[in-house]
């Protein structure tokens, strides 16, 4: 499983991603994050699923690039959306034989040069796409159930990039806390409005030890001052 996350701001977007791949009995570590930037083009590419349909997605994506005009971040997602239904052609029936599903999702978020702002899209595994709307400005893929939750209390169309932020990592901790197949490292890829530019870091679980341990001292003391459901008499 895996877990990613994109958030539209007013002023950018965000990307959060864990790094734990399974492979049979064994664990590691590895970027789920793939980023661009050239010729005034930035955006970020991020999937969920079978690691060979994404890495041949990705392979194909980057052959049709260079023969391709780029100028909108749609037609990124257009592009995506044939590799996705190249890759399901070809590879559908034999996974299928093989008990595997094309079960593959991919986010791409980012500013090309004639968008006007950045903006987030989300791929189906059928190769069709949706845009993430001001109203509801998220995607996430993966390991879904426990992190939405956090998502639809603290979003909302005003919200700024830096809270932006702060709610992907809480959104992953919340999964983190609960799933045992999410993991450190996690990566962020961060795309301001007009910067045309995609910053990459890299966090650890002790680098974010603090915020952890205060956003849960903070659901404590909230817990406790919620008033009393039932009284009861000296």
């Amino acid at each position: 499983m895996t877990f990613c996350i994109a958030i539209k701001s007013k002023t950018g977007v965000v990307a959060l991603s864990d790094t734990r791949i399974s492979s049979g009995l064994g664990v590691s570590t590895s970027k789920k994050i793939q980023t661009y930037n050239e010729n005034g083009n930035s955006f970020f590419i991020m999937s969920s699923g079978l690691r060979s349909i994404r890495d041949k997605v990705i392979h194909l994506l980057e052959d049709d690039m260079p023969t391709q005009s780029i100028d909108k971040l749609y037609k990124v997602a257009n592009m995506i959306g044939k590799a996705v239904k190249q890759a399901r052609a070809e590879d559908l029936e034999q996974l299928t034989a093989s008990k595997f599903f094309f079960d593959a999702h991919f986010i791409v978020g980012g500013q090309c040069v004639n968008d006007k702002r950045s903006s987030i899209f989300l791929i189906f595994p059928e190769g069709n796409w949706v845009e993430v709307s001001d109203e509801s400005p998220y995607t996430l893929i993966g390991n879904t159930g426990f992190g939405k939750p956090i998502l639809r209390r603290l979003l909302h169309e005003e919200i700024t990039f830096d809270l932006a932020i702060k709610v992907a990592y809480l959104s992953f901790d919340a999964t983190y806390k609960n799933a045992s197949d999410v993991d450190f490292p996690i990566d962020f890829a961060l795309c301001r409005n007009g910067s045309f530019e995609i910053q990459e870091l890299r966090k650890t679980e002790e680098e974010l030890k603090e915020t952890s341990t205060i956003w849960n001292k903070s659901l404590v003391d909230a817990a406790n001052h919620l008033p009393d459901f039932l009284h009861f008499d000296d």
